[in-house]
């Protein structure tokens, strides 16, 4: 039998950074965040950034326009 080595897909460096950022204020969170998606990373992001996150991930196609409007009150 063969084994062999899989790479695992590199994530985006916004994804990364969301994750990064959900880590700092909810530290319980630190192996969960690995699972998480989209969606649910910005739920568990501080208040004061979803919105910029929002906008940032619809602008590199990360997220819909509709989903983003859960986290942002205006259009840009």
């Amino acid at each position: 039998m063969e084994f062999r080595r899989t790479k695992q897909p590199k994530k985006h460096p916004l994804r990364r950074e969301l994750e990064l950022l959900v880590v700092a204020y909810n530290s319980c969170l630190r192996e969960a965040v690995k699972g998480m998606n989209i969606i649910i990373l910005l739920r568990n992001a501080h208040p004061l950034y979803r919105s910029d996150f929002a906008y940032e991930l619809r602008d590199v196609g990360l997220i819909t326009k509709e989903q983003s409007t859960e986290f942002v009150k205006r259009t840009r």
